[in-house]
């Protein structure tokens, strides 16, 4: 009936809709919140899920490579938020003085 191998197969796609569709939410919030602040964090989070999306689809691929793409994508989107943050910071003390 069902294989060990299809059964993964099945998990690892939906696993990768899952995520799919949860990156399309937290675009939404991106998008629609009410706050810098929460716009900053998810994009975070949007980060941090195509980092897993770009994981389970070289599980599906069988790439091993993808996994340093991975790496690659994790400080990139580190480094984001951290000059996001940064540029915050620097207009809120502007508007104190």
């Amino acid at each position: 009936m069902f294989s060990a191998e299809n059964l993964r197969e099945v998990l690892l796609i939906g696993s990768a809709v899952f995520l799919s569709a949860t990156i399309f939410l937290c675009l939404m919030r991106a998008a629609l919140g009410p706050r810098f602040s929460d716009r900053i964090i998810a994009a975070n989070i949007i980060g941090t899920k195509i980092i897993l999306l770009i994981a389970v689809l070289s599980l599906i691929v069988g790439e091993s490579y993808l996994a340093d793409i991975c790496l690659i994508y994790a400080a990139i989107s580190f480094l984001s938020v951290v000059v996001l943050a940064r540029s915050v910071i620097e207009k809120k003390e502007g508007e104190k003085e």
